[in-house]
């Protein structure tokens, strides 16, 4: 009987230790993993998370730092106020030489959301060199000014020579563009001129053209001698007194040394013992070196004061 009674008792216990068993590894093992796996996925979602954060605040500082850097280095002044008046006395400022021409148009005002300013329409006929200045201190100057729609075109004009009353030549450009003048900037992007930078000269273009692309390589239409010079086609060399040559024409008699200007050139050299001139000339782009020779019977070596030579006699 105690026999039968300890096998009960003990397939009871194996009974509760499998249903126990049975339940923590088909049912309650299952759902802690699946808690813990979760757990790891949202931990793993919680990294990626604050990894994202790190790289946009390191993007964002990065952007804070270069909006900083290019707020430091604003050289543009954006005034509170501006009228019309005041820009005429600025533009008339920086064409008061060197134009022919200088015509403006108000075109109207636009008023933004962050800004305001002013176009105008400019035509203008001025050297090639006046107008690269004028663009130049359009660009570069504290004022924020700006050109759009630049249009250059290459024009010859003749003036008289007051003294001479011949007509003389000029190359021209005539240009127009739009031009726009800034003001009433939103608080933030104006500046005062003692919270501008000084712009290194090294940074900025040069001040003077390197090439005028307008003005013709060769041309075959050659300038007016408005300034009555020495024509070496026109003239006869005469005599070479000391450093001096002397020319003659139907009208005048020119005494040039070297170095002196001529119509289209310059006297190169004056050279007594050869009784001859050199003469240096461009024509229309084409430069040429020309020897003249004074026939003499006799070439007579003296000193720089007297005569070293004079033309046959006929």
């Amino acid at each position: 009987m105690r026999s039968t009674t300890n096998s009960l008792l003990l397939l009871l216990c194996l009974a509760v230790i499998g249903s126990a068993g049975y339940y923590l590894t088909e049912r309650s093992q299952p759902q802690q993993l699946q808690k813990i796996d979760d757990t790891i996925k949202l931990a793993k979602l919680e990294q990626a998370e604050v990894s994202r954060l790190l790289v946009e605040h390191s993007s964002s500082k990065e952007l804070a730092e270069q909006s900083l850097a290019r707020w430091k280095t604003r050289y543009k002044e954006i005034p509170e106020t501006l009228n019309t008046a005041d820009m005429v006395l600025y533009l008339e400022n920086l064409t008061s030489s060197g134009f022919e021409q200088f015509d403006i148009d108000l075109s109207g005002v636009t008023h933004a959301s962050d800004f305001s300013y002013y176009t105008f329409k400019v035509r203008a006929l001025a050297s090639f060199s006046q107008m690269y200045h004028f663009v130049w201190h359009i660009e570069n100057n504290r004022e924020f000014y700006r050109i759009n729609n630049l249009k250059i075109v290459h024009k010859t004009i003749y003036k008289e020579n007051n003294q001479t009353k011949i007509p003389k030549r000029y190359d021209k450009v005539d240009f127009s563009f739009t031009l726009d003048a800034y003001f009433n900037a939103k608080y933030g992007i104006a500046a005062s001129e003692d919270e501008l930078i000084a712009v290194p000269r090294e940074l900025l273009p040069d001040h003077d053209a390197s090439h005028n692309s307008f003005y013709p390589l060769i041309r075959t239409d050659l300038p007016t001698n408005d300034e009555l010079l020495l024509d070496i086609e026109k003239a006869m060399l005469v005599s070479i007194v000391g450093d001096r040559a002397v020319f003659e024409t139907e009208s005048f008699t020119y005494v040039v040394m070297e170095g002196d200007r001529i119509y289209l050139g310059k006297i190169v050299s004056i050279n007594a013992r050869t009784a001859s001139v050199r003469v240096e000339q461009n024509k229309g782009g084409q430069v040429f070196t020309i020897d003249l020779k004074l026939e003499v019977d006799v070439l007579d070596v003296v000193s720089q004061e007297g005569v070293i030579a004079q033309p046959t006699s006929q």
